[in-house]
């Protein structure tokens, strides 16, 4: 599946569906979102440019899985599906 990220406000994002693309059937296996710069560069709060990448090792085209169990809170069961992502 594939979508695209926008900012709606301060702290709440949605994701769209990219219409380039089949839409999905939430049975895929995996899937990508493109993002902007600015929410790529801002997204993990300078983790990555704060030493996230040495401390743990990683080099170019190293693989790693991001985990965000927040995200189980989604209801799939509609043709919009809702996130609601609860505050630590």
């Amino acid at each position: 599946m594939q979508t695209y990220a926008t900012r709606v406000k301060q702290g709440e994002w949605h994701l769209y569906d990219d219409i380039r693309v089949a839409a999905p059937t939430w049975k895929e296996v995996c899937g990508r979102s493109a993002m902007s710069g600015w929410i790529n560069s801002t997204s993990m709060g300078g983790a990555f440019s704060g030493g996230f990448s040495g401390r743990y090792r990683l080099l170019d085209q190293d693989p790693y899985w991001v985990d965000f169990p927040q995200f189980t809170h989604c209801d799939a069961s509609k043709a919009t599906v809702t996130c609601t992502v609860p505050k630590p």
